[in-house]
């Protein structure tokens, strides 16, 4: 089944480190072609330089690189990883949704983003995405009626 807005969804019981969580939100990605082994590498290392950037809320981060840095593919795409044990980014406990953000130029991510947030927005999905506890629970959110 596919979704208007998410390349890739997975739910996972829990991750032992932030950087093992980003590595696997990214896998579907590269396993798709749009990104090359090394995006995940350059997000993991600019966020050990400079800390966790995109962490937009509590319980949500949405982590990326520049497009020279792995992306491979012409447009831009999301994948989403729902922990049910969240997990310690930097100065950021209890991260349980992670969506990463491949875009495939530095402007064209900006409707992409545009759309996640009222996509989010909308019968609040941001805050039930942050509380899912079964694979079963995240289908029903990316899919329910109106999605």
């Amino acid at each position: 089944m596919t979704h208007s807005l998410f390349s890739a969804w997975q739910f996972q019981q829990r991750c032992d480190s932030w950087q093992q969580a980003v590595r696997l939100a990214c896998l579907p990605l590269a396993e798709q072609g749009v990104i090359n082994g090394l995006y995940a590498h350059q997000i993991v290392n600019a966020t050990e330089k400079l800390g966790p950037w995109y962490i937009l809320s509590p319980g949500f981060a949405l982590p990326h690189a520049r497009p020279e840095e792995g992306v491979i593919c012409d447009e831009t795409h999301l994948s989403l990883l729902s922990l049910q044990e969240g997990v310690d980014f930097p100065d950021h406990p209890d991260i349980r949704l992670i969506i990463v953000l491949a875009a495939a130029n530095s402007t064209g991510h900006i409707a992409t983003i545009q759309r996640l947030v009222c996509w989010l927005d909308k019968a609040e999905r941001l805050a039930q995405l942050t509380q899912i506890s079964s694979p079963a629970q995240l289908h029903a959110v990316l899919f329910a009626h109106g999605s």
